[in-house]
């Protein structure tokens, strides 16, 4: 292993200065929360000349407070490094050994030096702490381990499972753990297992930082959480530094505590922004880690430091080449806004000399110029195309009020309505005499008005889903089509869809259209073990597993959030035993297969996973790689309406499918892509069914 890189060599400024894109330090792209920094500005017109706090006493306070532990069972620093440092010297000597991973922060080994500890490395598992080597090093009598988690570089984080192993080993021998926390804010609360441990009175100790997801870097301040008479070791250990933690450092850090929503806003934001750039690397064909935290490990091959400096010289970008960290041909990008990861993907494409998915590929609206001929439709009155758009955000608002469900039983009393929605009376009012008009509802003159659904509004209430899906879910990219035409905004920057509404109206149009072929089908289908791609909330996987007592299943899910509801709702369900949810791109498992998988499920995916590396029969192919046992896939997606044939009037919702696709750059493909792919991939088409929505169709595609 190459030797480790000093501090002072990973953070010295390029020649290239404030002119270069820095995505090499996990910096916060968007700074602290608002208000932290006229705070500091006035502290430091007041009391520049005053020295700060030796004790820290209202910042530990302030900490104490946010994890429900005591004061005195808080130190800080000046940074979570200065940390490292005094919680080694605190707790070991000459005589005894600390445990690091390889390929992590230097700063362990360098502070276990600094003590005259021996260090015992342990090789990393699979870009992964492995807890395993951390125990045995633990039984084998260290007195100190430093768990980077989330780890860094890899971004990959520890089950809670394994952290507790970790902490039982530990205790057992009377050593110390150190996690280090500093990437937690960005996996979030699920994995925050150690400083749980930490209010129950266990013996460890959990360093956080705010130079991370605070966005306080330039200003120094970290802290460390443990039992009260570890931590008075460590403040004694810092008597030497008395002011360790200047005034600024401390009142940034106190005024960015008092902002709650601050964490879980740049939780999400980061989230968005992380997913958008292992879309773009998965158009390219470039492997990657997946992340938790707010950089990716990036898989470059070949000389990684000629790449970085590639990326800097020519299109000024700055990245960590990890080469010094043991991990060769690979590099570390700190998640920027969306622009800045876009700017990334297109410097990757340019050095490597990898295109990007050919826009030809798509068929819908969005095709590529000459690829596409549409016909000259009857037109549409004005008065009908802007009545449907007022009538669109009707229907989408009764849904979200739950009237329809009202309806659909009956003829309902305005006031029995007001009831149940709780809408105010001349509001609701209001809206039903709009669809009265538009013909799907009927409402009585007397006093109750009476409000029924016409059998157009019946048939409306069908495709309710689509409303939703439209009104609910694209209504602010709808809205920016000028500036996303125009470049001066950015799809999943200042503009993005509501996916929780995109959700949502799938759902209801699945439940409505869908579901009744998919059980019909399904029934037909013998299986043991299936595997759902983009398995969402695990609807459908708790449906299947739930139905039979003997099968098992398998989720994958690129969405960070939707994982985390798919394991609550697992785990609820009482089938965590029998279901696994696993966070992932399926198209970047590397070696990673899933035997025993004997039917591959994907509704309403497969263009994403076609559209990520502009190569349908390649998709197909990985997916057989990756579940080797699959003998039956069932297939379900919407495809380009075949325009050119087309003389009846427009279908709902194909056309906003493709056009607002068109704006997210996915080109969605005809079915005969879609066939073509699949028989390259040796799958012979066993059935196929129209799904209910336009265009949609379902496949049942068996192994040859």
């Amino acid at each position: 292993m190459s030797p480790l890189p000093s501090a002072q060599a990973l953070h010295r400024e390029h020649p290239g200065g404030g002119d270069m894109l820095r995505l090499h330090c996990n910096e916060h792209p968007y700074g602290p929360p608002p208000g932290v920094i006229a705070s500091v500005t006035k502290e430091l017109e007041a009391r520049c000349a005053t020295y700060p706090d030796s004790g820290a006493g209202a910042l530990r306070e302030r900490i104490a407070r946010r994890h429900g532990v005591t004061p005195d069972m808080v130190a800080v620093g000046n940074g979570a490094d200065e940390l490292v440092l005094l919680v080694t010297l605190a707790c070991v000597g000459p005589e005894d050994t600390v445990v690091v991973t390889e390929g992590t922060f230097p700063g362990y080994a360098t502070s276990a030096g600094v003590a005259r500890a021996t260090v015992r490395t342990v090789p990393l598992s699979g870009d992964r702490v492995p807890a395993a080597g951390v125990q045995e090093a633990l039984e084998d009598g260290a007195a100190l381990a430093f768990v980077c988690n989330p780890h860094n570089p890899t971004g990959t984080v520890l089950a809670p499972a394994a952290v507790e192993e970790i902490l039982t080993t530990a205790e057992r021998g009377g050593a110390i753990p150190v996690f280090d926390e500093a990437y937690m804010e960005f996996a979030g609360p699920d994995f925050e297992h150690a400083m749980h441990a930490v209010r129950d009175g266990r013996r460890l100790l959990v360093l956080r930082t705010f130079s991370k997801a605070w966005g306080l870097a330039s200003l120094r301040a970290g802290y460390v959480v443990g039992p009260a008479d570890l931590i008075a070791d460590i403040q004694r250990a810092r008597q030497a530094l008395p002011f360790n933690v200047n005034r600024l450092a401390q009142q940034a850090a106190v005024a960015a505590l008092d902002s709650e929503d601050h964490i879980e806003e740049t939780r999400a934001r980061v989230a968005a922004a992380r997913e958008r750039l292992c879309r773009g690397l998965s158009r390219l064909g470039v492997e990657f880690v997946p992340s938790v935290t707010n950089f990716v490990l990036v898989e470059v091959g070949g000389d990684s430091a000629a790449f970085a400096a590639r990326l800097a010289d020519e299109h000024g970008i700055l990245v960590r080449d990890l080469t010094l960290f043991g991990l060769p041909g690979r590099i570390r990008v700190t998640v920027g806004t969306p622009e800045q990861m876009d700017r990334f993907c297109e410097a990757v494409a340019a050095v490597l000399g990898v295109p990007r998915a050919p826009a030809g590929l798509g068929n819908g609206l969005g095709a590529a110029r000459g690829a596409l001929t549409v016909p000259t439709l009857d037109p549409i009155a004005p008065q009908t195309l802007f009545n449907g758009y007022i009538g669109s955000n009707v229907v989408f608002a009764l849904t979200r009020l739950g009237v329809w469900e009202h309806l659909t039983d009956g003829t309902r009393p305005l006031d029995a309505l007001v009831t149940a929605t709780g809408a105010e009376p001349a509001r609701l009012l209001a809206m039903l005499r709009t669809t009265a008009l538009l013909g799907y509802t009927e409402i009585t003159d007397d006093a109750a008005h009476r409000v029924s659904l016409t059998a157009a509004g019946r048939d409306l209430v069908r495709h309710k889903g689509f409303f939703t899906w439209g009104v609910g879910g694209y209504n602010d990219l709808l809205r920016g089509m000028p500036a996303l035409a125009l470049g001066s905004s950015v799809f999943e920057g200042d503009i993005d869809r509501d996916g929780k509404m995109v959700a949502v109206g799938s759902g209801e149009v699945g439940r409505e259209m869908m579901l009744p072929l998919e059980a019909e089908l399904l029934a037909s289908v013998p299986f043991e073990r299936v595997a759902d791609l983009g398995c969402g909330d695990a609807t459908r996987l708790l449906r299947l597993c739930g139905q039979d007592a003997g099968r098992r299943g398998t989720g994958i899910e690129i969405n960070e959030a939707a994982c985390a509801q798919a394991a609550k709702r697992v785990g609820e369900a009482g089938l965590a035993d029998r279901i696994e949810i696993v966070h992932g791109d399926v198209l970047n498992f590397a070696d990673r297969v899933f035997p025993g998988v004997d039917l591959v499920a994907s509704f309403l995916m497969m263009h994403d996973l076609f559209e990520a590396t502009g190569d349908p029969v390649g998709v197909m192919r990985t997916l057989r790689r990756v579940f080797p046992d699959a003998e039956r896939f069932l297939i379900g997606d919407t495809v380009a309406q075949e325009w050119p044939e087309l003389r009846a009037p427009l279908p709902v919702f194909s056309v906003g499918f493709e056009l607002v696709h068109a704006f997210m750059d996915t080109p969605i493909m005809n079915r005969a892509t879609y066939e073509d792919a699949f028989a390259g991939a040796g799958l012979k088409i066993a059935r196929r069914e129209p799904l209910g929505a336009p265009s949609t169709w379902l496949w049942l595609l068996t192994a040859e």
